[in-house]
């Protein structure tokens, strides 16, 4: 983290340290001459010497030199070790440095003093963690990217799915009135232009827009159809949408289109033929419910291994629309009711 503290100067700091050694240095020659001299004469008072004085200035001018040569050692062993201290504070930057490119920038610099060098080491760990939070962020739209990339392509997957199926039960069945004719060739139609759509958004990258729907119930009733026309020659399906209100909404009417798909598929996939598949599409106030409630069957189909990549698509195209997803999943029975907040277009 960065901290805004008041700095000194490192050469003031240096600076510092040489006074200190000086003032020192000047009290060891203070102490070491006059305790030196004091000594002396009292050696050769208890000794009743008397010196000459020429003597006694050759003895002190001596002792002087002595002395001040001593506190300068002293002075310049202290400057020195002090000024290694704080040197070698920058040999432990370097060595940090290496740490940070050895462990991937999950090593902090230690963090000592208050001038330029301990600024240098808050603007490194600064910088790393910096760093370190770009490639989190990178890695995380890395990942989601993928997810969106897998997502669509599972969806894509959904209506083609559903035109081979189409059109394969066209090819089989010997005879049929233009009505049917019509109304496979308008669900082939739908579902080839739900693959264009969903491949365009995989190859630019973009999300689907808000469209103005002017009736919500015809919308969703054309798309429930859809949902009944793909499982209805192996499932018994009711749909009941008369409690959708009437009014204009804002959508994406492919990524509405794209919860009918993943929900029809979950059916094919995991539901009981036996037993009765049933829609609801209800709206309370610009909230629009989709419950979908079906008995399980006893063993799964074969290859349908499950990733849960559609109920994954389902939750975030509800929390586009400020929904969310419920799903109650016993051992017996599935029901996902899917909440979208449609906002009336008016």
């Amino acid at each position: 983290m960065w901290i805004n503290r008041k700095r000194r100067k490192l050469s003031g700091e240096i600076l510092e340290f040489l006074l200190l050694a000086c003032c020192i240095g000047a009290f060891a020659f203070c102490f070491f001459y006059f305790t030196a001299d004091s000594i002396a004469e009292i050696y050769l008072m208890e000794r009743g010497i008397q010196a000459e004085e020429e003597l006694r200035a050759v003895f002190r001018l001596w002792l002087r030199s002595v002395c001040g040569f001593a506190a300068m050692g002293i002075s310049l062993f202290l400057f020195l070790f002090l000024l290694g201290q704080r040197l070698s504070y920058l040999i432990t930057l370097i060595d940090g440095v290496e740490e940070l490119r050895g462990r991937g920038l999950d090593y902090a610099l230690p963090v000592e003093g208050q001038d330029e060098l301990t600024e240098l080491a808050e603007s490194i760990n600064f910088l790393a963690s910096s760093q370190k939070r770009v490639q989190e962020k990178e890695q995380e739209l890395k990942k989601e990217r993928e997810e969106w990339i897998r997502t669509l392509s599972h969806d894509i997957r959904t209506p083609l799915t559903s035109v081979i199926a189409c059109t394969s039960f066209l090819q089989e069945k010997e005879s049929f009135s233009q009505q049917e004719a019509r109304e496979y060739i308008a669900l082939v139609q739908a579902k080839a232009q739900q693959i264009k759509v969903l491949t365009d958004q995989l190859m630019g990258g973009v999300v689907g827009k808000n469209e103005p729907i002017e009736n919500l119930r015809l919308f969703i009733s054309q798309l429930a159809m859809e949902w009944e026309e793909i499982l209805e020659d192996r499932f018994d399906c009711h749909v009941r949408t008369e409690l959708c209100r009437e009014d204009r909404a804002a959508a994406d009417p492919y990524a509405l289109r794209r919860i009918f798909d993943n929900l029809a598929s979950n059916v094919e996939k995991y539901a009981d033929a036996q037993s009765p598949v049933s829609l609801t599409v209800e709206s309370r106030g610009e909230m629009t419910l989709l419950v979908q409630e079906n008995r399980k069957r006893m063993q799964a189909a074969a290859g349908t291994e499950s990733r849960g990549i559609g109920i994954k698509s389902i939750r975030q195209i509800a929390a586009a629309y400020g929904g969310e997803v419920e799903i109650k999943d016993t051992p017996d029975s599935f029901a996902i009711e899917i909440s979208l907040n449609l906002k009336s277009d008016l």
